[in-house]
């Protein structure tokens, strides 16, 4: 049995080809699955949907980090795919019969050479996902994120790591519910602010719990101080003139990706707009993704480090061409 160890530690020490394996593989980001990892070739162009699990069938390693695992899906047309560790989890992993303890890189604090600002465009995230929530049964057309962008998340980022580099801290998995993580210090002043920009916090559903314990804690920064510059930034988007002057007249419309990119540079500079994902579901805007340095501070100034900035841009999203920014209701 030592012997069988031995031999499995000094193949998942290289780069080798896929090992048999069991295990299940969590998704925690939207990704391709494909057929064949080598010609990316994905018949019916299929994506992983956030919380999914699959089956384990083969993985492969390098230098004791997992990179590819094969799972099992239920397309009909090669049910057996490829998705990058990146997306997801693995649980209780086991190659040879042997359980494996996987290097996680991506949990390290203080470790992120970029970070990312999300933003939420509320309305079509109740409409599609959140008709249960409190904030969104109580959203109306007056309230401020009826009509201006919602606060997701600020995301320290690990270029290696993709979207996954997360639970830094003493909390290394997500629980059942948001509030069943453990509360954090926020003051009373800064409370009431978080409450504005993110609906969530506001009626105590506790996405700011969830975004600390998984992002935040990566950072090298206090909850309050986080909070502190995330709101900052988030202020800066929705007091741009691009709200007033463009999103807010196209609430209930479609509009072109083009003219929604002129607009954000209207705001924020020439080439800003190259620090700008589009996510959509439906045909509706649900978030915008803004690639940002990783130092940060309450006094960063949109309109001069997004035109500037020279790291990898952030790439376009998933929107279509034209899209729908939503209104109140469902």
């Amino acid at each position: 049995m030592r012997l069988i160890v031995v031999i499995l530690g000094l193949f998942l020490s290289v780069k080798l080809y896929a090992l048999p394996a069991k295990g299940q593989f969590v998704i925690t980001e939207r990704c391709e699955l494909f057929q064949s990892k080598r010609k990316r070739t994905n018949p019916g162009n299929v994506q992983s949907i956030i919380d999914q699990q699959f089956p384990i069938i083969e993985a492969v390693f390098s230098n004791q980090r997992l990179t590819w695992v094969r799972v099992l899906t239920d397309e009909n047309q090669s049910p057996e795919r490829w998705i990058s560790a990146k997306c997801g989890d693995a649980k209780d992993l086991n190659v040879a019969n042997q359980p494996v303890r996987v290097t996680n890189v991506c949990s390290v604090a203080d470790q992120y050479d970029s970070q990312v600002l999300a933003l939420s465009w509320q309305s079509a995230f109740c409409e599609l996902r959140g008709r249960n929530k409190p904030e969104c049964r109580s959203q109306h057309s007056d309230r401020f994120d009826a009509n201006h962008f919602s606060l997701h998340g600020l995301w320290p980022n690990k270029r290696e790591c993709g979207r996954k580099y997360g639970y830094c801290g003493e909390v290394k998995d997500k629980p059942a519910r948001f509030c069943d993580y453990p509360a954090i210090a926020l003051s009373e002043a800064l409370s009431e602010q978080l409450g504005l920009v993110m609906p969530s916090a506001a009626a105590g559903t506790c996405l700011e719990r969830h975004e600390w314990w998984k992002h935040g804690v990566c950072s090298n920064a206090t909850a309050e101080s986080y909070y502190r510059v995330a709101i900052a930034l988030t202020d800066q988007v929705n007091s741009g003139s691009w709200i007033a002057q463009f999103i807010q007249p196209n609430i209930g419309r479609r509009v072109s990706q083009k003219a929604f990119r002129e607009a954000f540079e209207g705001s924020f500079g020439k080439g800003a707009a190259n620090k700008l994902a589009l996510s959509c579901d439906d045909g509706l805007l649900s978030e915008i993704l803004i690639q940002l340095p990783a130092s940060l501070s309450v006094d960063t100034q949109l309109d001069q480090i997004l035109p500037a900035l020279t790291s990898q841009a952030a790439g376009k999203g998933n929107c279509p061409a034209h899209f729908t920014i939503d209104s109140v209701g469902f």
